[in-house]
């Protein structure tokens, strides 16, 4: 009785399919990801570059890095929700009076949309800002100096 010995040299198609298999869980070790206060710092540095953003959410941007050395959280405000391949922004600002809020929100999209895909390569899918209030520019360096004198009729001195 003859038996037939198969070969046990591989065909091209099945070299190829392993070299895919390889690849595919090589990719599947491979990840990058972002942290969500990654995230939303490159959004609130963006942010602070617009004309006509005071602050965000009891956050106060004039001057803080000087006044502050950095200690205040920039974050502040900002919600971030981070996936593999796209981001979610909410942001909670106050605006100076006088200006468009239409065109500030335009000019904040679009800043942190770009800042965001420059240094991480995820797209910006939604994009919502919430205007928490409106304040001259003096009511704005009152409030964040601690400069607003009121009494307080429940203060006992």
């Amino acid at each position: 009785m003859a038996q037939t010995v198969k070969s046990t040299e591989k065909t091209n198609a099945q070299l190829e399919q392993e070299q895919h298999n390889q690849q595919e869980q090589q990719e599947n070790r491979d990840r990058l990801t972002y942290d969500d206060e990654v995230i939303k710092k490159i959004a609130a540095l963006a942010t602070i570059e617009t004309e006509g953003i005071l602050g965000m959410s009891g956050s106060f941007f004039q001057g803080m890095r000087e006044t502050f050395g950095g200690d205040e959280n920039i974050t502040k405000g900002i919600r971030a929700d981070v996936g593999e391949k796209q981001v979610a922004i909410d942001l909670e600002v106050y605006v100076e009076y006088g200006k468009s809020i239409p065109e500030i929100y335009k000019d904040i999209k679009e800043s942190v949309g770009r800042n965001i895909k420059q240094m991480t390569g995820l797209e910006l899918i939604e994009f919502n800002m919430n205007v928490d209030d409106v304040f001259t520019r003096e009511e704005f360096d009152e409030n964040r100096s601690g400069s607003k004198s009121r009494t307080d009729s429940n203060r006992v001195e």
